[in-house]
């Protein structure tokens, strides 16, 4: 049987995962990014990564985690796929750590847990406040590993132009173009797989990188792909405003004892420093006592 090809649009997280995984099955991958993989947007996650690993003995199981993550989100979930995802996380959480992620650790040596938003339990490996840059190196020296044996070929500083379909409207390949050259390529393989990231950038003010802007997904879409879900945007509930975006605060401001409140008199025009206790409204704690600071998607 001829070595199958798959073609992989975005060089963050997801995209070195799903690269990783199919060079372990021997499938031969291109890897497309707009940016030096490293440079992906998945280096600005900061907090940590959830799993019901129950290192504290706090009862915690995959199904509470499911649980969580459902009412974090209003119920609009599609719960299958969170049950599987809450089961295999602990196992994800062993397997980075097996692949030298850095996690904080106790002082008896175990793995070091936090909460973070929407959370009952410590679920919560870290690594310091750089996360997501410490999973996406280590991903990364995983993928070049495939990289020295071509299973995997790096485009970086691509853009995708558009999908390749044969006469069933299969996607088998994509047009490309080299930022640096110009350069218009077609690249044909078995398979295409999206792993761009979000599309924050619609709104005026985000935490995201400015190549947050949807636009692989959105070129799927325009060529028959179903894009499902495509307003349900996190709006993450902490970030320090700038005159060209937001920079991320991160969760575990909240998770290490961080209280959210604002003026109990909205037209209070004193500085933050200058508003006594009384008239603090600790708006998150009020409204809901059981995640209090924590809390995510409720009203």
């Amino acid at each position: 049987m001829p070595q199958r090809t798959v073609v992989v649009v975005g060089g963050g997280l997801a995209g070195l995962m799903t690269s990783m995984k199919l060079a372990e099955s021997g499938v031969k991958v291109q890897l497309f990014s707009l940016v030096p993989v490293k440079r992906s947007h998945s280096v600005c996650a900061q907090g940590g990564i959830n799993g019901a690993v129950n290192l504290r003995g706090e009862g915690d199981s995959p199904y509470l985690h499911f649980e969580d993550t459902i009412t974090g989100g209003d119920f609009l979930n599609h719960q299958p796929p969170v049950m599987r995802m809450a089961e295999r996380a602990p196992a994800i959480i062993y397997l980075l750590d097996r692949m030298g992620v850095p996690f904080n650790r106790t002082s008896e040596g175990l793995l070091s847990f936090r909460r973070f938003g929407g959370t009952l339990k410590h679920r919560t490996a870290y690594a310091g406040a750089t996360t997501g840059q410490q999973l996406l190196y280590a991903l990364d020296e995983q993928v070049r590993r495939y990289e020295s044996s071509n299973l995997v070929q790096k485009f970086e500083g691509w853009t995708f132009l558009g999908l390749i379909k044969d006469e069933k409207g299969r996607a088998r390949g994509i047009v490309a173009q080299d930022l640096r050259t110009m350069k218009i390529e077609t690249f044909p393989a078995d398979a295409v797989c999206i792993a761009s990231g979000g599309n924050g950038v619609v709104f005026g003010k985000t935490t995201n990188s400015i190549i947050n802007t949807g636009e692989p997904v959105s070129i799927a879409y325009q060529e028959g792909a179903v894009y499902g879900n495509p307003e349900m945007v996190q709006i993450h509930p902490t970030a320090i405003p700038g005159e060209d975006k937001c920079r991320l605060m991160s969760e575990s401001v909240r998770g290490e004892g961080g209280r959210v409140w604002v003026p109990r008199d909205p037209m209070d025009a004193r500085t933050p420093s200058d508003i006594p206790e009384a008239d603090r409204w600790y708006v998150c704690e009020e409204l809901d006592p059981v995640y209090g600071n924590l809390q995510i998607g409720r009203a």
